[in-house]
This record gives C-alpha cells, sequence and structure tokens, in this order.
C-alpha cells in the first residue's frame, strides 16, 4: 500500500488582506506505489494502468476535502521522482460548496454577491391627497388633477421610488436540471406570498433570472443571477377624504369618480365615490426558488 505524508514546508497559502482565505495547496510525498494490475477504466474507457493514477489516489482517499472553508479543487503530480515516488499538489479554492463529495453540497452555503439599485420612477396619478389651495370662483375638482373643459381627468406623472436587488448564487448539476429551470420560469412575475429576504409578503416580485455555466467537467457549478423588485406596502390612507384601507405594494388602486355638474351640464369636477384594489400579479413562495428567504446577512467586523 501506498505511504502518504504531507509535506508541510511545501504548503502554498493565499489570504486577501480582509483575512479570508482566497487558496491553498497542499503537497504530499507518496511512496511504494504501485499499479493495481494492468489496465485500469475511466470514464468508462479502458487504459493500461500507470502508478502516477494510483498516486493521485492515494493522496485524494488521504487529503481533505475541504479546508479553511475551501473545497478540494484539484489534484496535480508536481514532480515524478522515480516509478514508485511522486509528490502530488492538493489546490483549494473557495467554490461555495461544503465539500465536492458532500451530499450537502446543494445546500445554500450563505449570501452570494448580491446588489441592490434604487432608481426615482414615476407613476401616473389623477388625484391628490388633498387640494391646499385653489383661486377663488374656482370650481372645487375633489382633488382631481389636469381636468379639462371635457371634464376629463388627465392626471400628472409623479416620482415613484424604485427598487431593485438581484443575486447570484452558485450550483452543482445535480440542483440545476431542467426541472429547476421550469419552476423558475414558472415563478418570474410573482410576488412572494411569505417574508422574504427582509421584505414582507406582498412586496417582492421576482424578475427573472440567468444562468451560466464555464467548462464541462461534472464539478463545473453553474452561476445564476435571480432578479427582483420590491413595492413597499401601503398602509391605510385618506384621500380627499375617502379613507383607503392597507394594501400590499404590488397591488394597485383606483378610484371610481361622480361627474359633477354645474349651469348648463358644464364639468365642474368628479367627486370621489370609492375605490377598487386589484391583484395583478400571482403569489407564491419564494421559497421554491432554491435559496435562503431569511433577511440578509450583514458583513460586520469581528470584535
Amino acid at each position: 500500500m501506498a505511504e502518504v505524508r504531507e509535506l508541510f514546508a511545501d504548503r502554498i497559502q493565499t489570504m486577501e488582506s480582509s483575512g479570508k482565505y482566497k487558496s491553498l495547496e497542499l503537497v504530499y510525498h507518496v511512496k511504494d506505489v504501485e499499479a493495481d494490475g494492468d489496465y485500469l477504466t475511466v470514464n468508462g474507457v479502458m487504459y493500461p494502468a500507470t502508478t502516477e493514477h494510483y498516486a493521485l489516489e492515494a493522496v485524494r482517499a488521504e487529503a481533505p476535502a475541504v479546508m479553511y472553508g475551501m473545497a478540494r479543487k484539484e489534484l496535480r503530480i508536481t514532480e515524478k521522482i522515480d516509478e514508485h515516488q511522486y509528490k502530488v499538489g492538493v489546490i483549494y479554492e473557495y467554490s461555495g460548496i461544503a465539500s465536492p463529495t458532500s451530499a450537502d453540497d446543494d445546500r445554500d452555503a450563505g449570501d452570494r454577491t448580491i446588489s441592490f439599485s434604487g432608481a426615482a420612477g414615476t407613476r401616473h396619478i389623477t388625484h391628490s391627497l388633498r387640494t391646499l389651495k385653489k383661486s377663488a370662483g374656482l370650481p372645487d375638482y375633489q382633488g382631481a388633477i389636469n381636468v379639462d373643459n371635457a371634464g376629463n381627468i388627465n392626471g400628472v406623472e409623479i416620482l415613484a421610488p424604485s427598487l431593485t436587488f438581484s443575486e447570484t448564487h452558485f450550483m452543482t448539476y445535480k440542483k440545476f436540471k431542467i426541472s429547476y429551470i421550469r419552476r423558475l420560469s414558472s415563478l418570474q412575475g410573482c410576488v412572494n406570498s411569505k417574508a422574504f429576504r427582509g421584505f414582507e409578503a406582498g412586496e417582492v416580485r421576482f424578475d427573472g433570472f440567468s444562468a451560466t455555466r464555464r467548462g464541462s467537467k461534472r464539478e463545473d457549478q453553474y452561476e445564476i443571477s435571480l432578479q427582483f423588485s420590491v413595492i413597499p406596502n401601503q398602509s391605510a390612507t385618506t384621500v380627499q377624504g375617502l379613507h383607503i384601507p392597507a394594501k400590499q405594494g404590488w397591488d394597485y388602486v383606483w378610484y371610481k369618480t361622480r361627474p359633477e355638474s354645474e349651469g348648463e351640464d358644464k364639468p365642474a369636477g368628479s367627486r370621489l365615490e370609492g375605490y377598487y384594489i386589484e391583484q395583478l400579479y400571482k403569489v407564491a413562495d419564494f421559497a421554491l426558488l432554491g435559496i435562503k428567504t431569511t433577511p440578509f446577512t450583514p458583513v460586520v467586523e469581528e470584535a
């Protein structure tokens, strides 16, 4: 049986200035390596047996699958001393999974790349919350904005701050299957039915996703970006004396008006008669996205 021993003096460790490990290479000395038979089968193909192969296998059985939170990425022969002795390097890199051989390797190991964007969009409104002042002698339009001579309420565009965010996660081929892609597709345009990432139910809409895989090896991962938009839930409010109950962010409220006439059927304004709150999007449990639903984990310095 081959004897495997780590050469601690040959370790190569790379740490970022923040203290987080970036990469690691362990170097092992393997001796007494023997080929177990004349042939070996790799990926269903038969090849002549080599001691190089068995040297790598001996180190793979000995080297830890994870070190300092980094997964074992690859093994390479760095030196062939003779036919039965080798130096083998084991490279570790951070990949977001516990271990390439772990049964739990598709667990969401934490918040990956997360980005936020705030923009000053607009929305169209037809009525103000209340009329502050008007010129003497003008009709009271009951908060209707930009009423023309025909009595049409043209309204106005107002500032509507918007918030979007995206998350990038990494998944193995075990999880990123066509069934998962179909699920992501079906969730597009849905609003969260439960609290999600620190936002209340009804505030977050899933806008879409993109995925990229670099490489063709089984251990190569898919980089998946998920996009979301947020509209805060609205508390109960009063518009021109009409009580509007609380509504969820992506629901839409509009008003029923009653035209008023002055003199010879000349439109003098529109009084609010009531409101409608409409559901525009389907709701879904965002746990189906396969990522964490808990609030974002803040980055803090250790004491």
